[in-house]
């Protein structure tokens, strides 16, 4: 394997901060999520060449989807991605974020309505519920379709491990 295909580190991973709240007209609360200028969101929607030809479906696309009703002190994720980067927010309640890059560098997180995490691509990512009833917002920068494993791009610790084992000779 070419090692310089994989580029992302853990240093690679931002942190992004919402804003407000402000008050709408209506009396309710306006919340930016997130706001990236033209040049973040192109670096979002690229994709490495070489991995796309792993892929036999173009799975280049835009989507969100929320993880709700989380119990406290359960574990999700434990997976990398080698196309797809995320930006994952706290819905409600909180969850601690710890991710891993193939080079052995960890960081970790805490995700919150006020904090989120934006993670590239091959970046081994866990989260463990802080409180009860914890939802999570994520958007995607790959299209999923749950019937057809070509779209999936997610990868467990075993395939992590074995990747990182040629990272770190």
């Amino acid at each position: 394997m070419d090692k310089s295909l994989v580029r992302s580190t853990v240093t690679d991973i931002q942190t992004i901060e919402t804003r407000g709240p402000w008050t709408t007209k209506s009396n309710g609360e306006l919340m930016v999520i997130f706001a990236f200028n033209y040049t973040d969101l192109q670096k979002f929607f690229s994709y490495d060449e070489d991995e796309l030809k792993r892929v036999s479906e173009d799975i280049r696309g835009f989507r969100s989807y929320t993880v709700r009703n989380l119990p406290k002190s359960e574990i999700g994720g434990g997976e990398f991605h080698r196309i797809r980067q995320e930006l994952v927010f706290a819905l409600e309640g909180s969850v601690d974020w710890s991710c891993q890059d193939v080079y052995g560098q960890s960081k970790e997180f805490v995700i919150t309505s006020e904090i989120g995490v934006l993670v590239p691509p091959f970046i081994l990512h866990t989260y463990q519920v802080r409180k009860e009833n914890s939802g999570l917002l994520v958007i995607a920068n790959t299209l999923f379709n749950p019937d057809d494993p070509r779209t999936h791009d997610t990868y467990g610790p075993n395939e992590f491990l074995e990747l990182e084992k040629q990272y770190q000779k």
